[in-house]
Formats: C-alpha cells, sequence, structure tokens
C-alpha cells in the first residue's frame, strides 16, 4: 500500500518533463523582459536631462520631484532589468516588474485622459521615439509576459534562486543607475554648476559674482520672441549683467543678434553642458546666478525687472 502511494504521489517523466519546459519558457519570458528594461535603463542612464524633461512633460509631478523620480527609475530599471535577465528571484522580480509596467501604464494613460500634448513616451530616452499609443500597446505585451512568466514558474525551484553571484551583478547595475548620472552633471547639493563650464567667445566667469544667465538657442522661436524683454533687462540699475549661453554656432550667434537685435552678448558652450544647465526647463531659461549657483530661474516668459529684484533679497 505504501509503495502505491508512494509511486502515485511521485511526479511521471511526463509531468517532470512538462515543468521543466514551463520552467524554460517563463525563464525566457523574464530575461526577454530584463533585456527590455535594462537597455531601456542603460539609454536614460547615458541621456539623464533629456530623460528628466520627458518626466516634466507628463505634467505629473512637481517640478522639485523630477530629478528624484528620474533618478529612481534609472536605479530600479538597470537592477530590476538585470536581475531578470540572470534569473535573480524570478518570482519577486517579476512581481516587481509588471507593477512598474503598470505605473508606465498609469501615466501613459493619464496623459491620454488629460490631453496633454506629450509627442514622445520617453521609454527609450532621445534615441527611440514612441508615441503613448504605441507605448502603452508595448507595455500591455510586457505586462501579459510578466504574468504569464509568473504563472508557468509555479512552485519551481528557480522562482527562487539567488546566489551571491547575481546579488553582485544586480547591484552592480543598480549602481550604473545610481552614479553614471553624475558623470553627466546630475546636480548635486552644494554643487557648482557652472564650475568646469567652458564659454567660448565670452571673456566672463560665472562662478564669481552675480549674472543673469539665459539658456537659448538661436533657432528657438521663443527665445526670438523675447529677445526684446531680455534685452530691456540689459543695464537696468540694480540687476546683475546678462550674458546668454547656446550651443549654436558663432555665424549663427552673430546672424542671431543682427536680426533681433539682442543687446546681450551670446556665448557658446558645449551640448551636454546646455543640457545639463536646461534640466527640465524650457528656452528660454533665465537664471538668476550667483558664485555659480542658481539662486532662480525663469523658463519661455522672462522676469521683469522686480521679478529679478525680489529674486535678489
Amino acid at each position: 500500500m505504501s509503495s502505491a502511494v508512494s509511486e502515485l504521489s511521485s511526479p511521471t517523466p511526463a509531468a517532470s518533463g512538462s515543468s521543466a519546459v514551463a520552467n524554460r519558457v517563463a525563464w525566457g519570458l523574464a530575461a526577454l523582459l530584463g533585456v527590455v528594461l535594462l537597455v531601456a535603463g542603460v539609454l536614460k542612464t547615458i541621456e539623464p536631462f533629456d530623460f528628466v524633461r520627458q518626466i516634466a512633460s507628463f505634467q505629473m509631478l512637481p517640478k522639485s520631484l523630477h530629478i528624484p523620480a528620474a533618478w529612481f527609475f534609472l536605479i530600479v530599471e538597470c537592477g530590476l532589468g538585470a536581475a531578470l535577465v540572470i534569473g535573480y528571484q524570478l518570482r519577486w522580480t517579476l512581481i516587481a516588474s509588471a507593477a512598474l509596467t503598470l505605473l508606465f501604464m498609469g501615466a501613459l494613460g493619464y496623459v491620454k485622459v488629460a490631453g496633454i500634448p506629450v509627442e514622445d513616451c520617453g521609454c527609450f530616452g532621445s534615441q527611440v521615439k514612441r508615441s503613448p499609443n504605441a507605448a502603452l500597446i508595448e507595455d500591455g505585451l510586457m505586462l501579459a509576459a510578466a504574468i504569464g512568466a509568473f504563472f508557468l514558474l509555479g512552485r519551481s525551484k528557480v522562482a527562487g534562486m539567488g546566489g551571491r553571484w547575481r546579488v553582485g551583478i544586480v547591484t552592480l547595475f543598480a549602481a550604473f543607475g545610481l552614479f553614471t548620472p553624475l558623470a553627466f552633471g546630475f546636480p548635486v547639493a552644494g554643487g557648482n554648476e557652472f564650475q568646469n563650464v567652458k564659454i567660448e567667445g565670452l571673456t566672463v566667469d560665472l562662478t564669481k559674482g552675480e549674472h543673469l544667465v539665459v539658456l537659448m538657442d538661436t533657432e528657438c522661436s521663443h527665445c526670438q520672441e523675447n529677445t526684446p524683454k531680455i534685452s530691456g533687462l540689459v543695464g537696468v540699475k540694480g540687476l546683475p549683467p546678462v550674458v546668454a549661453l547656446c550651443s549654436n554656432e558663432e555665424w549663427r550667434r552673430k546672424f542671431f543678434t543682427q536680426r533681433y537685435g539682442a543687446k546681450f552678448p551670446i556665448g557658446q558652450i558645449s551640448k551636454d553642458d546646455f543640457k545639463r544647465l536646461m534640466a527640465d526647463g524650457d528656452t528660454p531659461r533665465i537664471m538668476l546666478v550667483k558664485n555659480g549657483r542658481t539662486i532662480k530661474a525663469w523658463n519661455v516668459e522672462p522676469p521683469t525687472a522686480d521679478d529679478v529684484r525680489k529674486a535678489r533679497q
């Protein structure tokens, strides 16, 4: 009797083979999902300020949370993607990836319902542009893959695979998402934003004293339209000197000055510095800078002389 019970309770070869196939399919789906998250995380990590601006375009978070939110998603996508690829704690990582995907879908749904004009979902940074509609479909497929893999795993031991080497790899990729943005100038409290900014065409030291710094683009219609207002701040008693910075070539700067009557000098900085200083703002971005640090910033609509005076107090 005992042998019969033992025989009935033990898995049949067919059942065991079926379970092994399900595990392989589940792990394959998890790895595919992990690759997508990892690629998305890495691409955004090397262009962190583009990602910050994409978060700002959704108009869901207060400005003070744009950079912290971007940093959070970079760390999570890189770490979670690596965990899925190497099979670390698959059941929990699949749950986390499903929750993350639902969060993304919720944000896209909010944009559509609220009628916010977002052209690029920002899922893969500025490298791959996709509309919110296309992103919703792709996120739906990712969610289905995560759920399918979770149920295919069942109670398999592979769902709980750990190991120090797996922990090390996950930690390494999470650290990549954490520290790499610093190399591209992500702000740290107390840092000097203009310390290592090389300016061509101007002899000015923005790390000393006060300045009104205008970040602009010579091809930007808002910059062109607001040039008279910005010029109106030049030479006003009680205001710091006005200096404009852009990443455009010298001939474009000269043409802009002549055509739009700019009374302020325009220097050239690198595109990376321009993106870093722009952060989640928009052009023209007028910043009140003291000893290399931004005290106050205005986007698109230039401040009045009284606005600047109040900011200096």
